[in-house]
């Protein structure tokens, strides 16, 4: 790679709005500016993490002071023509705007919620594991996307991050229809890929002020982890993320495939990680200077100074090898899914995300008065019933 991919960490923590407007012009300046990546002429679509309709301070969904200060920057540089939105894998985007309390800010900033829930189908020849998409109309209205991703853990990929954001263009009720077609993490990694080199987001920008640790990415542990991080290339992003939680990148099927994809890089030789310090006025901050002070440091530097070595993620596994397909297979064999039985509230959700022909969870013979069952023999191990359980009552485990 004869460039490397630059990703800034700045350091913030709290969700007070000005705070968090500094420290995101300060980020973007370190990458270039705004304007750098987006004409002033081009329709935006700005796509934080709607995993579910979910309270902010609960770190499921990407805080709304990241959306905010985020639309309001936009604004501030003169983009008129900006639509927010992500298709929710349960429930109406509309809810999870209103339940963020991102209703007024759209109003604020003339910002229209994005189309998510009509879908176009689009030919993509070029991918390498997928030669088309459902993609919510949105998408295919928009000339240039910023993904706000949310650092939180993940059953089937480890971490979620830049990369898997952008699942989000996918509409909500095809989501599932995903893991059945690419059914391991190796394979779906790919797709995700794919998903990136057909869309070519211009700017990411990860919400890690407060993180999500453990049984992630809906049902798990806040904690404060106090940046938020900045690139224009999700791999690096993703990577950085890593770093701060000591988990080794090469793990990450989304990094292994993203760079053998040609997304980004997973390599640290191959990234620039800036340190910058929102210190300067606000006001001089987003014109794309120095002025906030930024100071190339080290993976390991970077770890001294903002990592969290106890942070809850699964560091097990191997590398990824030309037998990785394989690979996940047997990982998955090895980790599934079960109900906890103390907080079931025997919704359904569970049963009516289940991918699987037939489901490989449900209620037996109808009766909800019980938690629903697994037939692991069905179980294809891509934990969308962990993701979507509003009562955090299925947790993966190892056998």
């Amino acid at each position: 790679m004869s460039e490397k991919s630059r990703v800034a960490v700045v350091y913030c923590d709290s969700y007070d709005r000005e705070k968090v407007y500094r420290a995101m012009c300060a980020g973007i300046a370190a990458i270039g500016g705004i304007e750098s990546l987006i004409a002033k002429d081009e329709s935006i679509l700005v796509k934080p993490n709607f995993l579910i309709v979910s309270e902010p301070d609960k770190a499921v969904i990407t805080h709304p002071s990241v959306t905010a200060e985020m639309l309001r920057i936009l604004k501030e540089h003169g983009y008129a023509d900006i639509v927010c939105g992500d298709s929710p894998g349960h429930g109406q985007m509309s809810a999870a705007v209103t339940t963020a309390g991102l209703d007024d800010v759209f109003a604020e900033y003339g910002v229209r919620p994005a189309e998510m829930s009509n879908e176009v189908l689009v030919d993509y020849p070029e991918g390498v594991a997928a030669k088309q998409f459902y993609f919510a109309k949105a998408v295919t209205e928009s000339d240039a996307i910023i993904g706000l991703s949310k650092m939180k853990t993940h059953a089937l990929e480890k971490i979620t991050g830049a990369v898997k954001n952008m699942y989000g263009l996918i509409c909500g009720y095809r989501k599932a229809e995903g893991h059945v077609k690419f059914p391991n993490a190796s394979m779906f990694a790919r797709m995700l890929a794919d998903i990136h080199k057909c869309t070519k987001p211009r700017l990411h920008i990860m919400d890690g002020i407060v993180a999500m640790e453990g049984n992630g990415p809906g049902s798990g542990t806040p904690i404060a982890m106090n940046v938020l991080l900045f690139s224009t290339d999700p791999v690096a992003l993703d990577t950085v993320f890593c770093r701060l939680v000591d988990l080794d990148p090469e793990l990450i099927p989304t990094n292994v495939q993203g760079e053998n994809i040609g997304i980004g890089s997973c390599h640290f030789e191959n990234i620039e990680i800036i340190d910058v310090r929102a210190d300067a006025d606000a006001g001089t901050a987003g014109e794309g200077g120095n002025e906030c002070g930024e100071y190339q440091i080290s993976p390991d530097e970077l770890f001294a100074r903002y990592g969290n070595a106890k942070f809850d993620v699964d560091r097990n596994g191997s590398k990824k090898t030309l037998l990785s397909r394989f690979s996940d297979i047997m990982t998955s064999v090895a980790r599934r899914p079960y109900i906890d039985k103390e907080l079931c509230v025997k919704c359904g959700i569970c049963t009516e995300h289940c991918p699987v022909p037939g489901k490989a969870v449900n209620f037996v013979k109808g009766d909800r008065s019980r938690p629903p069952v697994y037939d692991y023999r069905k179980c294809i191990r891509c934990y969308c019933c962990q993701e979507m359980c509003p009562k955090h009552a299925i947790k993966v485990r190892r056998l």
